[in-house]
Order: structure tokens, then C-alpha cells, then sequence
């Protein structure tokens, strides 16, 4: 198999470009070039029916680079519902753009080549529409040739529209990805034509097979030779072959060339090898166009128990899933920022990443290769209006275009494992656009087509899938959640299975709120999901749910956790007060939450963590309990607070349950007759209007049990048939003075949608002996009754949160008292390292640090400063807000800002940041072509500031 699409070297044709007052030359001595054409483009939001005219005034327009996303600057709007992150990404804009072809071009052909263009653009040449794309994901070509003038400026105009795009994230909105432009003679290499495929590899030899398509461009027959040249990871020839072909006018013709290779040096996860296949295409002996291809020699098998095999051996799939944003850059794409999120996903022991739910920039891919990552690669969300097809138009044109554009761009890179026909699209009829036994075959088909050599599967979502036949034809299914694959491993023994989506955890970074959540969807009233970790969609699960049902079914093939990152929109369970996602292992700026330590332990075995949990600053809550969690790999560990030992956990030592008061206690379902209590009737129910007392008693459905006798009562859990939030109901103990008293309550709702616990834990301190259950407003037609009562005299934690024990070590009640809290963590009895936290005084000052501190001056390369404060004797402040001011001298910009906080609604090109969790990140890009010193300095009101110094150094040849 492969990497990377082919990328022609550009040598003996001289291509000139004129941009404003400035000329590029390239010289080429084969007639064939490419030229990066992201520069100098000139931009404005809305439309204008004139925009595509060559005399069209442009003067005022803003002048921007690509890749670029109109929208990421703001602002946000904070009423909009925050599906696709309450940003302005849904409009229309053009781009222009003045070029000018040198004559000595004369009779070549001129591409312009888009990686990706959000939405449906058109491309104008001249005031001509050249070419037009209907999806937002997938790269495309569009021929400017018979459109160019020969000589004077030509007009490049791009309108994009996403008015009608589809999504159910945030999408960004522009010429997100990079452009280039191309220029063939007329007989050339076609557009994506190399394909490399390694049939046969072992360790001591490999088949390596180079096609190569040609297209004869010309009026008249030609015969063309094709020299093929291998060469190593380390630059050294490895073989090379000449084949002849006679090519008929107009027509494309493919040219195979087989090589047979010894030891081979196979690209892995250790050892991502990089091969390079060199293609000449000759005409009357001289050389046209030369092409190379970088690709990767392995072997992978998809198998039904077996899992993933890789080179011979199985890689269980250790993944995550991935939208295309990259924070507070949005979606255009940067190879530094793309390139830090697989550094930081690696260090955590990620050996895979899933492109949800779309082909990802190319460089991306690159970078999997480089990186030794596998990769999932997806085509589309769903097939409707996500896929950018209209509601009228045919699927199978729009299907085989866009499986086209995916497969022959990646199909050379040995990071891609399996692909994708789609995600979660639910069967005809139930959606018009939906899945039958046809389409699914036809897009098996239409990506086989051109590739022929990697599974071809769709993550599932509804079980019984399984059972219509409509997934008979699939090379595997992906399953989303909760252990569905369940019922297609049943229906399909030999068919593989990859857990295609993972855990949905939800947390806020830094965030610790008490007490801890009863249930794994037991959300607070304001916008922040606590950062103890055990909280997920209503659909989903924590992480060690996961881990082991993954231990148990080895049949299948792994994970990929959703997500790595968070992401911009799709913020379950705030949907309409927060931003971004809250599912992330990292936040949206890259800085880890505590499952990031947590999924380093298991992922990472051999490598040292010790993470302590939460932060020490618990003000206000001086001898309260507080929870502490340690995230390791060792086994045991031994806690320390204030030098005094709190004794060891170790892993597996699961708590014995409290004792249930109630477990012999008949449950008692009737009716409850209330007076003065009858306001409690929901006004929004069937034939419940409010009543006053003195309008009569009014009979409740209740649940009730008696102890007989009184206990001091500190939980209260309620069992239902259905799940627990579509029940409206209060909870009530009947005290001394014969009086019942409400304890706890809970208003019916269908939030969040998408399932839930039947489970409903509520925290009391109560004396008495009798309890009951008074139902309110019932929605979705559950029966107002109770399915048990549970009550406890000790605090409670829920079954479902059991399996932490195995994973995590937890002190449940340490009692809080400010100074230093430390562990030491063990494996067999040895120390395998510690960490602490101390409670921190007042901020004092900030502390800058880069992730990096010499940056290329290409004009792309960043670097990530995290801003912290930290008190006058250097602890860090875990709890500070200040706003922090950011400024750039030198040969470098500031590109971003941001914080991790879902809920902020700051733009992200602002220069004042505040902390949140205590830190913050500013984004730096070294300008083009300045080489120097950068200056980054931060300053906040009543905090001594700070100023950290980067380099920018040349771009290396």
C-alpha cells in the first residue's frame, strides 16, 4: 500500500505568476509544474451578482491568505442554539484573485486544484464559471485552460455559499484548505492517477506494484515511456523499471510497473518507513513530467477474532475520533496546529485516529504517516443535506464523485486502514435518504472502484441493522456506543467489528464540583459538567465502562473514543449556553482534562504516570470531605496530606455497597391525598390546572415505603421502568409531628435526548421512617409509579460506578485542610514516581511557556503559549480568572487566543484572554520570511507580567 498523493516536481517549464507587483518563477525542465496559490487573495462576506467580473472593484476587499475561515473571528452569537458553535459560518462570500501566465506556457494545460472549499463553490475564470463542487469535505479540479487570456492579468473569482450546508458541527465556512496550481503538457500524468500497492510483504521480500494513469491529451497517437523508480527511506535506490506504452488520442491509459523488493523496510507503528516511487514520463525520449509518490511497504488484515493484524502481528486499535477543527484556528487548516494534536494524542499512547465524519485535509494524512497512526477514513456524515447534496438529486452520481475525489487522493497512504461509506444513517424509510441493501452496495462498490486493497465498512448506530441484511455486503461495521455490536457479532460471526465511537464522556477542564454526581448523566443547573470524571451522554458511558467491555470481547477490533479534542459545537448536555463540546479529552486550546492521564495509564503501561486529583483550593469547605482521585499505571499508591499518610489504594479493591434500609420493605404504589400541597400539580398537565386548598384535596400517584421505624437517612434511590428523566415527582419522609416533608424533587424532561439511566440518586439528611414518591407531570406516557425504592443511611454511589475501582485509586472523604496533598504510586512494591498539589494564595504573577521555541519562517509554523498564574512562592492558581493581555513584537503575530472554556463567548482573535482552571493559550505564527527574535508578552491588572523570547529561522531547503 501507500502514502502520500503523488506530488509532481516541478522542473525545466518556467511557470510565471504575476500577484500584485510580484513575480514567481519556477523552473522545470519537463514541462509540467506546480505552484502553492494561497497567497494574496482578496475576500468579502456577502454576495454581489458583479464579484465574478475581471473590471470589478476590489480595492476595499480585505486581503487574506488561504487557507482561510471567515467565520472563526465572531462574533458569537450567544441566543443561537449551539449546534455548530453559535459562529457565522452560514452565508455567502467571494474571493478574487489576479494572475498572470507567462507565454512561454503556450499550449499547456492550467489547473486550479482545491483541497477543500466550504461550500458549494464556484470558480470563475475571467467572468466565466469554470467549475463548480457540491461538498464541502472532498478536494477538487477545476480546468482553467480554455478560459485564460494569453497575456495580461487573469481573474480567479471563487464564490462560496454554504446557505444550504448541512451539519451537525461546526463546519467553518471558505477556502479552508490549501490551493495549488498546476500546469500539465498535453500529455501528462493524470490528476491522482499513481497508485502504489504492496499485494505481497514479509520480512524478507515485498511485491510493490506502481500504476500510473496517463492522459494523452492530443489529437494524435503517441507512444510514452514510464520509468518507475524506487527509492528508500533513507534516499538509497532500490530498483527501477522502464515500460512502453502506445496511448490513443484523448484517451487515459494506466501503466503498471512490478517490482520485487528485498528485506524490505515496512513502515509500522515504531517505525513509520517512507518509500518514494519516482515516476518519468518520457515522450521521444524526453522527460514531460516527473511525479513522486511517497508510499508505505505493509501488510494489514481486518479479521473477525482476530482483529487488526498489522505486518503479521495484532494492534489492538487505541483510538480517537477527530472533527476537522483545530480550536481557535477553526477549520482552516495548519499543518503546526494539526501536527501538535497528534503529538499530544501519541503522548497519551493513541495509535489511531477516526476522520470524523469526513476526508481530513491531506497534510493531516501526511502527518499519520509520518507519525506511524492508523487512520479510519470517512466519507460522509449522513447521507443528506451533511453530505451537501440536494434533497432532489440522484445519490449514486453524488456518492461515486465523492468516493472518487477521497480514494484516489489517499489511497497511497499507509496510515489508512479501513474506509467509510458513512456514519449513524439510520435504514429507508424511516429516512428517505437513508440506508438500503442497494446504496449500500453501490458505495461499497463506488470506493472499491479505486481501491481494491482496504476494507470497506459504516459505523452503525441502531442494532437491529443487523437483522434487515442491509449490512450484508460490508467488508465490516463500525458500532457506535453501549456494546450495539452486540447483536451483529451474533447475526455476523465472520464480519469484523471496530468500536467505532467510544465512552462520550463530558467534563469541563479544572472544573471539580461537589458532591460528586449520583449517576453518569446527573448534570449541574449551570453550564459545567464537573472534571471528576464521572459524567457522559445519556447515550454513552465513562471510560472504564469501556475499557471493559473491550476486555471481555477481544473479538473486537478496539476503540475510537469520542473525542480527542474538544470541538466547536455539538456542546451535550448545554446545548444552548455553551459553545463547544464538552467530550474531549483535551480541551479546545489542547490541554488535557484528567481522563487524558487516566487513558495514558491503560494505553501506556510501560511509561511512568502519576496524576493527582482534584486541585487543593477548596476555600469555604475547611473539614468537608473531598474526593481524591489518582490516575497511574502502577497498581497501588500511598496518599499524603500534610505528611501525614491517608493510607494505600489499590487497584481492584472495589467498596462493599451500603446497606439498602428498604430491601425487605414492600414497595406500596397508591395515591396520595394532598391540601395544601396540591400547587405542586404541574399547570402544563392534562386537566391540572393549579388549585388553592380551599378548592378541595386532589389525589397524586405515589410510591411509598415504610421502614418502621426511623433511621437517620442519607440517600434516597429510585428504580424506574423507563428512564429516570421522563418521571416529574417529589420525593417526601414523614417526620416527627406527623407532617410530610419534601426532601428532594425533579421536574420531567426529555433533555438530554437520546436515552439515560433508569436510575435517580438523591442526597438527603433526613430522620425519619416513612418515605414516598408523589408524582407530578409525566411525559412520554410512563406509568406514574416506581419500580423500588432504595434507602440508605450511608452516602451512596451508584453500581455503575464500580468498575472506577479497577482503574482509578480513590479516597472518597478526605476531610479538606489546606497545605500539601502528595502520592506515591507503585508497581509490585516499587515506587514508580509521585505527584502533589498545594493550596495557592492569591495570584501574583504569570508564567509563560512554549511548546516550542524556534519556529520556521514559512509564515505557518506556531507556537502554543500556556499562560498560568501562580502565587508570590510559585504554586499554581487552579482557580484564577484574571484577564490577561497578550502582545507580539518581532518577527512573529499573534494568531489566537483562548482559555478551554466551552461556555466563552471572546472571540478568539482578541489580545485579552481571561483564565480559566487558572490558564489560558495564546497561539504565535512566525510572519514569512522574517527571521529574528518574538517577543510575547503577557500582562495582567495587580499581577507581575511576563515575557517569554522565540526565534524565527529560515525555512530549511
Amino acid at each position: 500500500m501507500s502514502v502520500c498523493p503523488g506530488r509532481v516536481v516541478i522542473h525545466q517549464l518556467l511557470i510565471a505568476l504575476t500577484i500584485g507587483a510580484a513575480f514567481l518563477f519556477v523552473a522545470a525542465e519537463s514541462g509540467a509544474g506546480t505552484a502553492d496559490f494561497n497567497d494574496g487573495w482578496r475576500f468579502r462576506r456577502g454576495d454581489d451578482p458583479r464579484a465574478e467580473e475581471i473590471d470589478y472593484d476590489d480595492a476595499d476587499w480585505t486581503q487574506v491568505d488561504t487557507p482561510h475561515d471567515w467565520a472563526i473571528g465572531g462574533p458569537f452569537n450567544p441566543e443561537e442554539h449551539g449546534y455548530a458553535g453559535k459562529l457565522p459560518w452560514r452565508g455567502v462570500a467571494w474571493y478574487r484573485k489576479r494572475a498572470s501566465l507567462d507565454p512561454r506556457v503556450a499550449g499547456a494545460r492550467v489547473f486550479l486544484d482545491f483541497d477543500g472549499v466550504m461550500a458549494s463553490p464556484k470558480v470563475y475564470v475571467n467572468g466565466v464559471l469554470a467549475g463548480e463542487w457540491d461538498y464541502g469535505y472532498t478536494p477538487f479540479r477545476v480546468e482553467l485552460t480554455p478560459h485564460l487570456r494569453a497575456s495580461g492579468d487573469n481573474l480567479i473569482a471563487v464564490r462560496v455559499d454554504t446557505t444550504r450546508h448541512g451539519t451537525r458541527w461546526y463546519p467553518g465556512a471558505g477556502i479552508y484548505r490549501k490551493v495549488s496550481l498546476t500546469i500539465s503538457p498535453p500529455i501528462h500524468l493524470a490528476k491522482e492517477g499513481t497508485c502504489v500497492e504492496t499485494p505481497e510483504v514479509t520480512p524478507e521480500q515485498a511485491q510493490v506494484v506502481v500504476s500510473n494513469e496517463v492522459v494523452n491529451g492530443g489529437d494524435v497517437d503517441e507512444a510514452v515511456q514510464v520509468e518507475v523508480t524506487l527509492v528508500s527511506p533513507s534516499g538509497q535506490r532500490v530498483a527501477q523499471r522502464s515500460v512502453g506504452s502506445d496511448l490513443p488520442a484523448g484517451a487515459i491509459t494506466s501503466v503498471s510497473t512490478a517490482f520485487e523488493v528485498a528485506d524490505p523496510e515496512r513502515w509500522g507503528l515504531q517505525a513509520p518507513n517512507l518509500y518514494t516511487a519516482v515516476t518519468r514520463l518520457m515522450v521521444n525520449g524526453q522527460e514531460v513530467e516527473r511525479r513522486e509518490t511517497r508510499f508505505g511497504v505493509r501488510s494489514i488484515e481486518l479479521t473477525a477474532s482476530g482483529g487488526l493484524r498489522l505486518n503479521g502481528s495484532r494492534i489492538p486499535l487505541r483510538g480517537v475520533n477527530l472533527h476537522h477543527d483545530l480550536g481557535p484556528l477553526g477549520a482552516a487548516f495548519n499543518r503546526r496546529a494539526a501536527d501538535r494534536q497528534l503529538e499530544i494524542l501519541q503522548d497519551m499512547g493513541v495509535n489511531a485516529v477516526r476522520t470524523a465524519h469526513n476526508p481530513p485535509a491531506t497534510e493531516f494524512l501526511d502527518l499519520c504517516d509520518q507519525r506511524g497512526l492508523l487512520v479510519y477514513a470517512e466519507l460522509f456524515d449522513k447521507w443528506d443535506a451533511t453530505s451537501d447534496r440536494e434533497a432532489t438529486a440522484a445519490f449514486e452520481p453524488h456518492y461515486a464523485r465523492h468516493a472518487a475525489a477521497m480514494v484516489r487522493r489517499d489511497r497511497n497512504h499507509p496510515s489508512v486502514i479501513v474506509w467509510s461509506i458513512g456514519n449513524e444513517i439510520l435504514e429507508a424509510p424511516a429516512d428517505p435518504h437513508g440506508l438500503t441493501r442497494e446504496k449500500v452496495e453501490f458505495a461499497r462498490q463506488a470506493i472499491l472502484k479505486h481501491d481494491n486493497t482496504r476494507p470497506v465498512g459504516l459505523a452503525c448506530h441502531v442494532p437491529t441493522a443487523a437483522d434487515s441484511g442491509v449490512l450484508d455486503s460490508l467488508d465490516f461495521t463500525g458500532w457506535n456506543y453501549q456494546a450495539r455490536y452486540e447483536r451483529a457479532w451474533s447475526k455476523y460471526p465472520n464480519k469484523p467489528i471496530i468500536y467505532s465511537e467510544t465512552a462520550s464522556a463530558v467534563s469541563t477542564r479544572g472544573d471539580y464540583r461537589l458532591p460528586l454526581n449520583g449517576t453518569k448523566c446527573e448534570y449541574l443547573d449551570v453550564p459545567v459538567v464537573s472534571a471528576f470524571e464521572l459524567s457522559s451522554a445519556v447515550w454513552s458511558d465513562i471510560p472504564e465502562i469501556e475499557f471493559e467491555r473491550l476486555r471481555r470481547d477481544d473479538y473486537v477490533a478496539g476503540e475510537f473514543v469520542w473525542t480527542g479534542f474538544d470541538y466547536l459545537g455539538e456542546p451535550t448536555p448545554f446545548a444552548q449556553n455553551a459553545r463547544s463540546s464538552y467530550f474531549g479529552i483535551l480541551d479546545l486550546v489542547g490541554l488535557p482534562k484528567d481522563r487524558f492521564y487516566l487513558y495514558r495509564s491503560i494505553w501506556r503501561p510501560e511509561v511512568p504516570t502519576v496524576r493527582l486529583a482534584p486541585h487543593w483550593n477548596w476555600p469555604g469547605h475547611e473539614g468537608e470531605a473531598v474526593p481524591i482521585i489518582v490516575y497511574t499505571n502502577g497498581d497501588s499508591a500511598e496518599l499524603f496530606l500534610n505528611d501525614k499518610s491517608l493510607g494505600f489504594r489499590r487497584k481492584r479493591d472495589r467498596p462493599a455497597p451500603p446497606e439498602d434500609l428498604a430491601v425487605d420493605v414492600p414497595l406500596q404504589n397508591g395515591a396520595a391525598i394532598l391540601t395544601d400541597a396540591v400547587a405542586f400539580r404541574s399547570p402544563s398537565r392534562e386537566g391540572g390546572a393549579r388549585l388553592s386548598p380551599q378548592q378541595g384535596d386532589v389525589a397524586f400517584d405515589c410510591s411509598t415505603v415504610d421502614l418502621g421505624r426511623p433511621e437517620h437517612v442519607r440517600a434516597i434511590v429510585i428504580d424506574f421502568e423507563r428512564e429516570s428523566k421522563l418521571y416529574g415527582y417529589r420525593v417526601e419522609a414523614y417526620v416527627d409531628g406527623g407532617d410530610w416533608r419534601e426532601v428532594a424533587s425533579h421536574v420531567a424532561t426529555t433533555q438530554p435526548l437520546w436515552g439515560g439511566v433508569h436510575e435517580a440518586v438523591h442526597r438527603v439528611d433526613v430522620e425519619a421512617g416513612r418515605f414516598r414518591v408523589v408524582f407530578d407531570e409525566c411525559l412520554d406516557g410512563v406509568e406514574e409509579r416506581a419500580k423500588g425504592v432504595r434507602v440508605y443511611a450511608d452516602e451512596y454511589e451508584s453500581p455503575y460506578f464500580l468498575p472506577t475501582y479497577d482503574y482509578r485509586l480513590r479516597w472518597n472523604n478526605v476531610p479538606y485542610m489546606p497545605g500539601v496533598l502528595r502520592v506515591v504510586a507503585y508497581q509490585n512494591g516499587s515506587q514508580i514516581g509521585e505527584d502533589v498539589v498545594r493550596t495557592a494564595g492569591r495570584p501574583a504573577k504569570i508564567v509563560l511557556s512554549a511548546d516550542r521555541a524556534v519556529l520556521s519562517s514559512s509564515g505557518e509554523d506556531l507556537a502554543y503559549i500556556t499562560i498560568q498564574a501562580y502565587d508570590d512562592v510559585g504554586v499554581p492558581c487552579p482557580l484564577a480568572e484574571n484577564l490577561v493581555r497578550v502582545e507580539v513584537a518581532g518577527a512573529g503575530s499573534l494568531v489566537a487566543t483562548g482559555n478551554g472554556d466551552p461556555t466563552s463567548m471572546r472571540s478568539f482573535h482578541e489580545h485579552a484572554v481571561p483564565l480559566f482552571g487558572g490558564k489560558a493559550v495564546a497561539i504565535v505564527r512566525a510572519d514569512r520570511g522574517q527571521r529574528g527574535d518574538i517577543q510575547v508578552r503577557a500582562e495582567s491588572d495587580q499581577l507581575e507580567g511576563c515575557q517569554i523570547d522565540l526565534q524565527s529561522m529560515p525555512v530549511a531547503d
